[in-house]
């Protein structure tokens, strides 16, 4: 017997949302044209369907293109004029903070009816270095992302869906820096 996942039905269900980077491709069995979206569509899921932001860290895919939020900070330092006729604060630009990462995903495996348990081993496995790990995706490279470190992740209980998983992934950018050493001659 055959089994059937609508991914983005189950993603749904999962997170109550589903981000959608291109709305006019809202076609039910249609294929897009490769010709309209330019180079955004990066391969295929198991399902067969074209997908566009995938995520891989540390050359692994993730299952089913996961949905992606990065937030930015920028740490501010405010001080408070002294006067009665003044209102308000002094901001001073200190820097720009890590970028906050979120991933949630959803594992599936569509070939059979059973656990996804192979595509967990390998999220749990990324989660469990630890480094910084390497980082693709077309939308962290907008900001410059290439490299993030796990803090926190999860698997969450998907009620009435036995043969899926769903997890989130906090994470945070990290850079490389480096330090300039002079040498000074007495």
């Amino acid at each position: 017997m055959a089994t059937e996942f609508d991914i983005k039905k189950n993603t749904i269900n999962a997170f109550g949302y589903v981000g959608l980077p291109f709305p006019n491709l809202e076609f039910s069995g249609i294929a897009p044209d490769l010709n309209q979206i330019g180079n955004a569509i990066k391969g295929k899921t198991v399902l067969g369907r074209p997908f566009f932001m995938d995520v891989v860290i540390d050359d692994v895919r993730l299952p089913n293109e996961p949905l992606i939020t990065i937030t930015g900070k920028k740490i501010i330092v405010e001080t408070v004029v002294v006067g009665n006729k003044r209102k308000g604060t002094v901001k001073e630009f200190i820097s720009t903070g890590d970028y906050n990462i979120k991933i949630e995903g959803l594992c599936i495996n569509p070939n059979k009816k059973e656990y996804p348990e192979d595509q967990v081993r390998s999220i749990i496995e990324l989660c469990e270095k630890n480094e910084a790990l390497d980082f693709e995706n077309e939308l962290a490279e907008l900001f410059g992302i290439r490299r993030l470190v796990i803090k926190d992740y999860g698997f969450a209980p998907m009620q009435g869906k036995p043969y899926s998983q769903k997890y989130y992934l906090s994470c945070v950018s990290d850079n490389d820096f480096y330090a300039n050493l002079k040498l000074q001659t007495l």
